[in-house]
């Protein structure tokens, strides 16, 4: 492995891992009355969700991962993925951190697996731009855009945080 590739490598694997590690704490946080309050817009757990399960579903290799991909928690959370519908349900924190305990060792796996070579190679994910590093980005700006959004949630509701991670290797 060259210099360079690892040091590409290892600014993601430190970036995915705080991000992950700041929607943690973000999970760890939310209040009850705050978690499934549905007046303005999707709920807490429903937007964790949504972002879990797009970091979980762009972490895919193949595009028979991503075809076959599949949500952890049966039919009764098919297209909980999409914001813009009303869930029937609802998830439970300790669900969702286990989802997100799932997804950290995914993204581990990942990493430690990912050559050079297919950093370059083209996305599975077709309108992400032109290659896995492009894809990797924008998965992490999607992670980053929703944790942002849940943690100023909470801060409006009151709940202090001190939850920015620089980094953290996953």
């Amino acid at each position: 492995m060259n210099e360079s590739f690892k040091i590409i490598l290892n600014a993601i694997r430190e970036q995915y891992g705080a991000a992950i590690a700041m929607l943690e704490q973000n999970l760890k946080s939310c209040p009850k009355e705050v978690w499934d309050e549905r007046t303005n817009g999707p709920p807490f757990w429903h937007v964790a969700y949504h972002v879990m399960w797009f970091l979980d579903w762009y972490l895919s290799e193949s595009k028979e991962a991503r075809v076959s991909f599949k949500s952890k928690f049966g039919d009764a959370s098919s297209h909980l993925e999409q914001l813009n519908k009303k869930p029937e349900i609802a998830l439970t924190s300790d669900q969702l951190l286990a989802y997100l305990k799932e997804i950290k060792e995914k993204a581990k796996y990942r990493f430690e697996h990912l050559t050079s070579d297919e950093l370059i190679q083209h996305s599975v994910f077709e309108w992400h731009g032109n290659s896995v590093l492009s894809s990797l980005l924008y998965n992490l700006r999607h992670l980053m855009l929703h944790t942002g959004a849940l943690n100023l949630r909470l801060r409006r509701k009151g709940v202090k945080l001190d939850n920015w991670v620089s980094h953290q290797r996953i």
